[in-house]
């Protein structure tokens, strides 16, 4: 019978510092009752490497869990990756409207919810969903993936933001997303529907949480009681949303 455990995915931590960190931390909080030898853990920062992953994952998921920075529409495995901003720099000078495949196409480090329902990704769902227990649950670590209606919007020269196309704007690149799809799901609640699991996601902001005496408290409180500058590889470590809980989504 082929082994049935925990997969776990971490992206880029960027200015939250190493995901690798609160990956390894679940085998001994959230994950603790499958031991290192029923939990994998793998790095991915594309969007190609995600779903090649849960084509071929290396065990039957029981649960999925994510770490990664996500907005309402996606998840941002490669977060501030200097390679992907560059190629976005370079794509966003010259787009117009009409380029809702071109922003898609050159966001590779992010899964979106409208990846979900175009090729080639469409086309892989029934197959992921076949490597997925019948109880299986996913669990987003990380900001707003449970917020829904979500509309993208480009910086204007005021400091705002606009998701008007007609609205002169310092480029039109993230509005190209609007042009389908609108609004958008929140992406907890498209991988439920999805991977037809279960989905939990923050609806709101998520911050650092350490493990101390016991507790889970703020990364603030727990540097103040320490006396320390920073926390480390060492600490025990989540991200716990900043209001509420991680809700579950339900696939429809």
């Amino acid at each position: 019978m082929p082994q049935r455990g925990a997969l776990v995915i971490y992206g880029r931590g960027a200015d939250l510092g190493n995901f690798k960190f609160f990956a390894d931390d679940l085998i001994t909080t959230e994950l603790a009752s499958y031991g290192k030898e029923n939990t994998s853990i793998k790095n991915i920062e594309r969007r190609d490497a995600f779903f090649d992953l849960l084509l071929k994952p290396p065990l039957i998921i029981r649960e999925l869990h994510i770490y990664s920075h996500s907005i309402g529409g996606g998840l941002y495995l490669g977060y501030k990756d200097p390679a992907l901003s560059n190629e976005r720099g370079l794509v966003a000078a010259t787009t117009k409207p009409g380029s809702y495949l071109t922003v898609l196409n050159t966001e590779k480090g992010a899964v979106l919810t409208d990846d979900l329902v175009r090729q080639p990704y469409l086309g892989y769902r029934e197959k992921i969903r076949a490597n997925f227990d019948s109880n299986a649950k996913i669990k987003i670590w990380g900001c707003n993936s449970g917020i829904t209606n979500w509309t993208y919007g480009d910086p204007t020269a005021s400091g705002g933001s606009t998701a008007d196309p007609n609205v002169a704007a310092n480029y039109y690149y993230w509005r190209a997303l609007n042009e389908l799809n609108v609004p958008k799901p929140s992406i907890a609640q498209a991988f439920a529907d999805y991977f037809r699991v279960p989905t939990y996601g923050a609806g709101s902001g998520s911050s650092i949480e350490v493990k101390y005496k016991g507790e889970w408290v703020s990364s603030t409180s727990f540097l103040k009681a320490t006396r320390r500058r920073f926390v480390n590889e060492a600490d025990v470590l989540r991200l716990a949303p900043d209001k509420g809980v991680y809700n579950e989504y339900k696939p429809r």
